[in-house]
Order: structure tokens, then sequence, then C-alpha cells
């Protein structure tokens, strides 16, 4: 989807914000990750495999993933619980779990600052803290979030004023192995035209996302620690 549409920071409408990160901040953790999106700012931690907390979660064939969610501010509340459900079924869906029977996967998601699209900020973040702990993992994770607004336009990445304004919104994670989706959520009423050209849109955008945590990846094996990007247009 190609369009001149201006929005409020300058961005073309399917146009990513700038994206930064590091890796292997948090001594104390197995492995760790920030991940902005511009003003949207994530810390993830993983601790594992570890003993399974609880002998109702114990699997005795794969590990129990756990992932929690904390927001920036104040206790959690039922929407971050929801917004941890996603991340959980995103990155569950990529750990090979069958390598760690009886044991137990933390991903701990802390909100630095929320501008917007924070649950697939959250989700990215994930995927390269896994990465730095040396998870086996099926491929790697991309996510992005889209808004859809009553003029019939779709933006990408939207920053918190975009969401707040627009009519709906989808979040979609996709694997880098052949490209299959692995987690959609949709937020708002979304026809099904709408709905598989916002997933064409996400497809394309994760695929640079998902470029990008291959360089972040690389730099980090060689030595460099944190890496950055400007927006990038999806034709």
């Amino acid at each position: 989807m190609t369009t001149q549409l201006k929005r409020y920071d300058g961005r073309n409408e399917n146009k990513l914000r700038a994206i930064e990160s590091e890796q292997a901040l948090l001594n104390k953790a197995d492995g760790s990750a920030k991940f902005s999106q511009d003003k949207s700012t994530v810390l993830a931690a993983v601790y594992g495999p570890i003993e399974v907390n609880g002998a109702r979660k114990e699997k005795i064939l794969k590990s129990y993933v756990e992932v929690t969610f904390t927001p920036a501010l104040g206790n959690s509340s039922y929407i971050d619980k929801e917004k941890e459900l996603l991340v959980k079924n995103a990155v569950e869906s990529m750990i090979l779990t069958t390598l760690y029977p009886r044991t137990q996967i933390s991903v701990i998601i802390q909100i630095f600052s929320d501008d917007g699209s924070i649950v697939s900020c959250a989700i990215n973040a994930a995927c390269l803290a896994l990465l730095d702990a040396g998870i086996e993992m099926n491929g790697l994770l991309g996510s992005v979030t889209l808004c859809f607004n009553n003029d019939g336009s779709i933006y990408l990445d939207p920053d918190i004023e975009e969401e707040n304004e627009s009519k709906s919104l989808a979040i979609y994670s996709f694997s880098s192995i052949n490209k299959n989706i692995v987690m959609s959520k949709t937020i708002g009423s979304l026809t099904e035209d709408q709905y598989f050209n916002g997933l064409k849109l996400a497809s394309q955008a994760c695929d640079f996302i998902i470029s990008y945590i291959k360089l972040a990846v690389k730099n980090r094996i060689m030595g460099a620690n944190s890496s950055n990007s400007s927006g990038v247009d999806n034709k």
C-alpha cells in the first residue's frame, strides 16, 4: 500500500518509527533486551530454564512459559493482563518448549514509556531477550500494530494519540519461518477486507523488524551492544 498521506509526526502512513535496541543489560537475568520504537520503550528479561514455580505448572513433556507484564506506572490492570496474554501467546508459539521439559521459562516485561504500539514493542523486546538468553526458538518473531481510521486510511506503528483517535486497532505477529502469522488481535470493528489489507502491510513491516533483530544479534556477537534504525517505508 503506497500513499503520501502525512501524519502528525511527518511520517507516511506506512512508515515505522525509528527503532533502537540494547541487549544483555541485566546481570542477574539469563537474557535481557531493551527495545524502543521512538518514545515507546520496553525492557524484557528472561529467566530460565529454571525450576518450575509451583507443582501445578510443571509439564512433563515441555517447559512452562510464564510472561509478566508490568506497566510503567501503578499496578497491573485487567488491560495489562490482556496484553500479557498476547505477549505470551506470541513468544510461546516460537519457543521449542519440548527441549526443556519440567522447567519454567519466565519472561518479565517492564514498560518504561508507552507512546503507542506497546504490545508489539514488548513482543519484539521479548524475542531479542530470548535470543540473548540462548533459548532455542523455531525462528525469529516480529510484531507490529496498525490503526484503522474513520477516513479509511491505515497507519502503521501508531503512536498513542493515533491509537486514541482511530476507529480500530490490529496487532499482528509473524514468524521468520515461511512468514507464518503466529498471533493477531483486533480491537474495534474491522471489515474482512480491512483485516487482510492490514495483514499484508503488517507482514512487510515484520520482515523489516525481523531483519533488524538479526542485525542486532549479529552486532551483539561481534561486540557492539546497541543497534538503531530510522523508520522504514513499506511499499
